[in-house]
This record gives structure tokens, C-alpha cells and sequence, in this order.
């Protein structure tokens, strides 16, 4: 990201919401104008409205976790997070763009008398942190990764998850795919604006897919992952799965990111199904479960064939638009039978979807299948994109 372009979210993000997201903004300029009582009793005020509100569940799930343990936040706001789990017993690090935030926060902790479990590192053009040490138990990301264009977030992310130890923990909050299509479908550096006002340069959704995908290669363990609040926000907590300190070079990144097109051909299609080119619309035969295409994976999976013996099998991209009814993308196993649970459903909408499956195994022939999930009619859908590619 150029400097420039960086200036831009420094500026936005001297501003905070008020403890929640309906309770209005403040910049941390203002706060540090005030006089000592008036800035910690009005930092306290939102603080409090913050714990109370939507995300009050946090503490009773985390102070536990947190307690005589080290954790790393990426974008730290006004660090209502951070003090809350210091004072239960955290030692807590925050990282932010903006030196007004972490300003008002080592203010924060000077005045309760809790600095001593507080570490603060300002976020350079480089958006390195190189500067932190290697022994974090978790890492928390809350509503600030998904305010950048995925690839920068990536790069930050990548350079941050080296600083967590082994079977540490990495937690995040992002806005969900389900809010970005009940609000529009904006072009991502125009729903920021929807999500947090006029100044606010990018908005992007995220789901598991995607940020495994962002964290890739890293070996990751899911804990939870759930909506809350009318789908507004989504919650994941992962595991960095490994024995080892993370660092990209321990990995083949070409090959964990080679990827096979499924559809350098056009995929067989079922009979009465309308042969046509990738990109275009293929009709589903009516009836329930009607099979409309199908792609045969076993070439694909014997190109991968030199990936690592320990490499947790293969993943399935694939973009799917549906201008009729709904489909489900699943698959059939070397036996022939059908893989229920691991089948996803696409309906009807104006913008493609993107959806992974994981359940198939390198070098165990498989066939991906498209099937109507109409009971009464037809359903037609067009595939943009089939990849395949070792999972992580």
C-alpha cells in the first residue's frame, strides 16, 4: 500500500465508535484534549456501553483464556478490548495505525495504574512488526482487517501470525457476505462508506474461505465460527495448528497455491442439459437433486500428485452465479456415492458467489457434481470459475 493511499485510513481511523456502532464516533484528538477526569470518565462511559451492548459476551468467553497470557491486537481503536482483558489479567499489545489511538490508550492505562501489562507498536508504512516478540498465545483482529483490500491484509496478517507461538490462537471479527448483499452488493470501496461512514475507504466481506485463504499456508483449526446481531458481524476463533513459529519460507508457497482449471473443457452435462461454453448458462433438468453437470476430478487430482505425502488433501474454488432457482455444488466419492455434508447450496441472486469444498483427497478420484435443489422447475446456473488446489 502507497503512503499516500495509507494516509487516507490514518485519517479515517482516528475516529472510533462510541463504545458501539449506534452510539455515534469520536476522534482520539478530542479525547486527548480533555482534562484527565473528563477523559477517563468519558473513555469509561463507552467503554461500559461497549461491554453492555452487542459484545458483551466477549469477556465471559475470554477472560480465562486470556488470563496470564500475551496477546497481540491488530487495529486497536481506543482499546476498550485490551484494557478490559488487561485488567482480567491479560498482558495485551496494541498495534495501530493511528499513534492519536494508542496515545489515548497508553493514557488509559497509565491512569488506571495497569500500563505495566501493556505494550503499544505503531504500524509503519511498511505495516511490519518485525518489532514484537515471537511468544503471543493469540492474535485479535476486531473489525479492522477486513477495512483494507484483501492482499494488503494478507501481507499484514502473514507478518503478524509469525509472531504467534505454536497452538496459539488467532480471532477475528469480521462483516459478513449475508450483510454485504442485504445492503447492496457495493463495489468494496464504496460499502465502507454504508458500514462506517462517509470517510471510510474500503469495506470487504469475509467468511472462513476467505480467510484461510488470507492465511494461507498456514494449518489452521476451527474453534467457532458464527453470525451475530442480525448478520451483521461474524465472529472466527482458529487455531494455528502447527508445532513450529510460522514463516512462509518453511513452506512450498508455489505449490500450495498451484491451482488446476477444471475447466479448460466444457464439463459433461447431463442429459437434457443445454451444452454450453464456461461463463454461459447451463439449465438443470427439472425434478429434485437432478444432476445438471458433472466433472470428472481424477486428471486434476493426478496433477497434483507431487504435492507433499502430509499435505491435508485438496480444496475446490468454485464461482457460481444462479439466475434461476437454487444449485448445489457437491460431491461423489471413488465409490459412487454421493457426499451429502459436503455440498453447498447457491440461490438465485444478481452477483456470483464464490464457495470451497474440502472433502476430497489428493489422489483419490472423485467427480463434482451440480445438481437442481428446485422440487418444482428448472434452475440455471452459470460456472465462471473451477479450481482445484491443495487445501490448507
Amino acid at each position: 500500500m502507497a503512503t499516500a493511499e495509507l494516509a487516507t485510513y490514518r485519517e479515517k481511523w482516528r475516529e472510533a465508535p462510541r463504545g458501539s456502532d449506534t452510539d455515534g464516533r469520536i476522534f482520539s484528538s478530542e479525547l486527548l484534549a480533555m482534562p484527565d477526569d473528563v477523559f477517563l470518565s468519558t473513555w469509561q462511559a463507552m467503554a461500559a456501553r461497549r461491554y453492555d451492548g452487542e459484545l458483551g459476551w466477549l469477556g465471559t468467553l475470554y477472560f480465562d483464556t486470556f488470563r496470564d497470557r500475551k496477546v497481540a491486537e491488530l487495529g486497536s481503536g481506543l482499546g476498550f478490548d485490551g484494557i478490559r482483558f488487561i485488567e482480567h489479567g491479560a498482558a495485551w499489545t496494541f498495534c495501530d495505525i493511528v499513534p492519536d489511538n494508542l496515545a489515548v490508550i497508553r493514557r488509559v492505562a497509565t491512569l488506571k495504574g495497569i500500563a505495566d501489562r501493556a505494550r503499544f507498536h505503531a504500524i509503519g508504512d511498511d505495516l511490519s512488526f518485525a518489532a514484537l516478540p515471537l511468544d503471543y498465545d493469540a492474535i485479535w483482529v476486531f473489525g479492522s482487517i477486513h477495512h483494507v483490500p484483501f492482499e494488503v491484509a494478507r501481507r499484514e496478517a502473514l507478518d503478524l501470525l509469525g509472531h504467534l507461538k505454536p497452538g496459539g490462537r488467532w480471532m477475528e471479527l469480521v462483516y459478513p457476505r449475508e450483510r454485504w448483499l442485504r445492503e447492496g452488493a457495493p463495489p468494496f470501496e464504496q460499502w465502507g462508506k454504508v458500514t462506517d461512514g462517509e470517510r471510510t475507504p474500503w469495506a470487504e466481506w469475509h467468511d472462513i474461505e476467505k480467510v484461510r485463504r488470507r492465511l494461507l499456508p498456514a494449518p489452521l483449526r476451527t474453534v467457532l465460527d458464527f453470525e451475530f446481531c442480525s448478520h451483521n458481524y461474524r465472529w472466527f476463533d482458529l487455531v494455528y495448528a502447527a508445532d513450529k513459529q510460522f514463516r512462509v519460507d518453511d513452506y512450498d508457497v508455489r505449490l500450495l497455491s498451484r491451482r488446476v482449471n477444471l475447466l479448460v473443457a466444457p464439463p459433461r452435462l447431463a442429459a437434457g442439459a443445454r451444452r454450453t461454453l464456461l461463463g454461459r448458462g447451463i439449465v438443470c433438468p427439472a425434478g429434485l437433486f437432478a444432476h445438471a453437470a458433472t466433472i470428472d476430478l481424477d486428471a486434476a487430482l493426478r496433477a497434483l500428485s507431487n504435492a507433499p505425502a502430509d499435505l491435508p488433501g485438496a480444496a475446490l474454488d468454485i464461482e457460481c452465479r444462479v439466475s434461476k432457482g437454487a444449485v448445489g455444488i457437491g460431491l461423489i466419492d471413488a465409490s459412487g456415492a454421493y457426499m451429502p455434508g459436503a455440498e453447498i447450496s447457491v440461490e438465485e441472486g444478481s452477483d456470483s458467489r464464490l464457495v470451497t469444498l474440502r472433502a476430497v483427497g489428493v489422489g483419490v478420484p472423485a467427480t463434482l457434481v451440480f445438481r437442481n435443489l428446485r422440487a418444482a422447475g428448472r434452475s440455471t446456473f452459470a460456472v465462471l470459475k473451477a479450481e482445484l488446489r491443495p487445501a490448507n
